[in-house]
């Protein structure tokens, strides 16, 4: 995760890129996820098509000792700051980690 938000990101900044990233994508959720209040979040999903679109399915277990879980991931979830949750079909914002 480290690297695609900061390493990479700082390599093509040195490279001279005119938007070094991250690069976030646009997709839609399949499950609900509940937000926290105090700081975004990047939640571990799985990246569907379906509809012809992008769908994503975010993973069980998202807890930071979880590393067999982990590895299933193909995607980030950017959940924003906030009180409630994102609804299951709620057009998202994901890096893609494959």
């Amino acid at each position: 995760m480290a690297l695609e938000l900061f390493v990479r990101p700082a390599l093509h900044a040195l490279q001279s890129a005119l938007e070094p990233g991250p690069g976030y994508e646009s997709g839609r959720l399949v499950a609900g996820l509940r937000r926290n209040a105090a700081r975004d979040e990047l939640v571990r999903a799985r990246i569907r098509r379906g509809n012809g679109e992008t769908e994503l399915d975010p993973l069980s277990g998202q807890e930071s000792h979880m590393i067999a879980r982990a590895s299933a991931a193909d995607a980030l979830v950017l959940v924003p700051s906030g009180e409630g949750e994102l609804a299951p079909g709620d057009r998202v914002r994901y890096l893609r980690l494959s």
